[in-house]
């Protein structure tokens, strides 16, 4: 393979999720971006792919995932598209072969690292598992996560621990996270890598903006959530129109609905007070968002917490100001670059946003003369550590 190897094994990237998320038209998140870049970078350097099936992992065709990776930076309209991606499901579901004995197969997601079965299918056929472990947020914060995802969660690491050939992690806070599980549940740890995430943005934006949004904007982004802290935001953006009137910032809300989200729905659906200063978008595609990240005042980021925190990369890497909450996997790659507030203090929140609704604050003009300065990382770099760690294994 060019540029990847694991000794003679042959390596595969699961695209169970991916797939998934394909076929369900469900537009992608930080976790599928991820799955999808494994995918491309496996594919292109003559690895395989495979899919989960039956309690075990399934070959794909090249010829039908080569198409599909070559388009699949969001999954299309449901309706419009509905008959040709149900197409390319059957086409890909020619090869339900299993994968070779002795395969290396990645998993970028956390699909099936809970099931036990799978584990054991792997460990009969000398198969030699890597994993992506992106966070450890639903055993460290239970609060912000569906009730049952705690154990789940929990299931995942054990099996991971226990059986995989190695880890890759995205930051040293979800190394540290990690270790201290192995430490608490007394389970051995396997190799382990630090690969921070990249990015392959273009230099500039590809899209005019929507027609509904206006300047001046700052732009949320990220699946609506407790852990998210959209409700801060909407708080804050009620007392700026109370100051500012008409001449308030418009705030952008780009993400899915989740989970356990009433309250903000209800600000968003039915606060007449923002209303006309919001505008909400749940199926932006890559090139929409880009060109939002690029114009936006600056991306707001007052979550709980985060694994790592894919929206602040990409907004420093294209100049654009970053808001964000102090959390340490985003002080590891972003510094002090970004202006910095706790994710309960609204005061500072406000305070923030009004410096930088101002062209002429200090605030602003210092984070402004910081970006230069970040250190930006790529895809390219991402899996040129995950290479020379996966020829460590062999």
């Amino acid at each position: 393979m060019n540029n990847l190897s694991n000794g003679d094994r042959p390596i595969y990237a699961d695209v169970t999720r991916l797939l998934r998320r394909h076929v369900g038209a469900i537009h992608h998140t930080g976790i599928d971006r991820v799955n999808l870049e494994y995918a491309r970078w496996i594919h292109g350097a003559d690895g395989g792919l495979c899919l989960r099936q039956g309690g075990g992992l399934k070959q794909l065709s090249r010829a039908a995932w080569g198409r599909f990776l070559l388009g699949a930076t969001q999954p299309g309209n449901p309706g419009r598209r509905r008959r040709e991606r149900l197409l390319l499901l059957l086409r890909s579901m020619i090869l339900r072969r299993p994968i070779p004995d002795g395969s290396v197969p990645i998993a970028s997601t956390h699909s099936w690292l809970a099931h036990g079965e799978m584990w054991d299918w792997l460990g009969m056929r000398d198969c030699h598992p890597v994993v992506f472990i992106h966070d450890l947020i639903p055993i460290d914060y239970p609060e912000y996560s569906h009730p049952r995802e705690k154990a789940l969660h929990e299931r995942r690491l054990e099996n991971s621990l226990r059986h995989s050939r190695g880890i890759v992690v995205n930051s040293r806070c979800t190394e540290s996270a990690v270790k201290r599980f192995a430490k608490r549940a007394g389970l051995p740890l396997p190799p382990i890598q630090v690969a921070p995430l990249g990015h392959d943005l273009p230099q500039r934006p590809m899209e005019p903006l929507p027609k509904e949004i206006r300047k001046p904007y700052f732009l949320v982004l990220g699946t609506i959530e407790p852990r998210k802290n959209h409700l801060l935001l909407l708080t804050v953006w009620r007392e700026l129109v109370r100051r500012h009137g008409d001449r308030a910032p418009q705030l952008v809300v780009v993400g899915r609905r989740g989970w356990e989200c009433e309250q903000v729905v209800d600000l968003l659906e039915r606060c007449e007070t923002i209303h006309p200063h919001l505008v909400e978008r749940n199926n932006a595609t890559d090139a929409e968002v880009v060109t939002l990240i690029s114009k936006a005042r600056a991306l707001l980021m007052p979550s709980f917490a985060e694994g790592f925190g894919i929206p602040v990369l990409e907004a420093l890497a294209l100049g654009t100001p970053v808001i964000s909450s102090p959390l340490p996997a985003i002080r590891e790659f972003a510094g002090d670059i970004p202006d910095y507030a706790e994710p309960y203090d609204g005061v500072r929140w406000l305070e923030l946003i009004e410096n930088h609704l101002d062209e002429d604050s200090n605030v602003r003009r210092e984070q402004l003369r910081r970006l230069p300065g970040f250190a930006d990382m790529t895809w390219e770099l991402h899996f040129r550590i995950v290479g020379k760690f996966l020829e460590s294994l062999s």
